[in-house]
């Protein structure tokens, strides 16, 4: 996948978007009102003071429609959230299930979600609280794509309560399950498999180009890559400052254990220097001597190869 930068990108989103709602004719009844309905869940009913919880917003998409993820592709906004907590409180990242790739009018590819999406966050109480009930809110602002693209928000909230009584629910702990077995795991969390990823090499005259490497390994007695079978896609980190071509396989160093690929990464201003963290999402597909078939989605970063162990 080719990213655009952020103006160009955007730019053409929208002169696409007016094309099509233009075209596309009145809105319908159901259209006009709200394509996207959110909840604010959390993992528990009831918080304790110093311990952690999950807080999360509920994307309920409408059928047809789409929202995008952290890097939207050659075109989209990605969904922005801000938690409203109580004083002392902190929050974590926001974590992001895997999305699909989806191709828009014009032949833009773009990473998004369709039907439902949690995007969630851990939450740090202070050591110290009062008995009583807290309000937790989020400030949801994310963009909404059927025929045409609308820019839609909403706040909701949540009130829990402080303490852990006997009778306290787990609240929506079985939501946060399913959503989180769908982020991306760093490649070191899976023990079947290895990965190294690190750059290699410059390639543009201003050093404004460089080839990223990702070489991964099943281990020995597990199973082993198809050819017939594989399937790999590449999400790339969003960057005001870093596009990247598409994911190519080399063959001469792969085999039906080892996948060695290559990525081609280009900077987009000569004058900022490279960004000493950046990677992605490398999703790629195992089969079984059974034919059992087991995705992993794994993400990480590139690094100098002289600092690969």
């Amino acid at each position: 996948m080719r990213e655009r930068t952020g103006n160009i990108r955007l730019t053409l989103f929208w002169l696409l978007a007016a094309a099509a709602a233009g075209s596309a004719g009145p809105l319908t009844a159901a259209e006009s009102r709200p394509q996207v309905e959110v909840k604010l869940l959390a993992d528990r009913t009831a918080v304790k003071a110093g311990e952690k919880f999950r807080i999360g917003v509920l994307f309920k998409i409408s059928e047809g429609s789409h929202i995008y993820w952290q890097n939207p592709g050659d075109a989209g906004l990605a969904p922005e959230i801000k938690w409203v907590l109580p004083e002392g409180f902190s929050s974590g990242p926001l974590f992001w299930p895997l999305p699909r790739r989806m191709e828009e009018p014009g032949g833009l590819f773009v990473n998004a979600y369709t039907d439902e999406v949690l995007l969630f966050s851990w939450v740090q109480p202070p050591a110290v609280l009062k008995e009583g009930s807290l309000k937790v809110a989020a400030e949801a602002n994310w963009l909404v794509c059927r025929r045409i693209c609308v820019q839609e928000s909403a706040r909701p909230e949540i009130e829990l309560t402080i303490g852990r009584p006997a009778d306290a629910p787990a609240g929506d702990s079985a939501v946060f399950q399913r959503y989180s077995a769908l982020v991306p795991r760093g490649a070191g969390e899976h023990p079947d498999l290895r990965l190294e990823s690190y750059w290699d090499g410059w390639t543009g005259d201003q050093r404004n180009v460089r080839l990223g490497i990702i070489a991964l390994e099943s281990a020995d007695s597990l199973p082993e890559f198809e050819a017939q079978r594989r399937e790999i896609q590449w999400f790339s980190y969003p960057s005001s400052s870093l596009t990247s071509e598409n994911i190519h396989l080399d063959p001469e160093q792969s085999g039906d254990s080892r996948l060695v690929l290559h990525l081609l990464v280009r900077k987009l201003e000569n004058n900022e220097p490279w960004p000493q963290l950046w990677g992605g999402v490398l999703t790629v597909r195992l089969v079984k001597s059974d034919q059992q078939v087991i995705d992993y989605a794994l993400s990480f970063d590139f690094t100098d190869r002289d600092s690969v162990p």
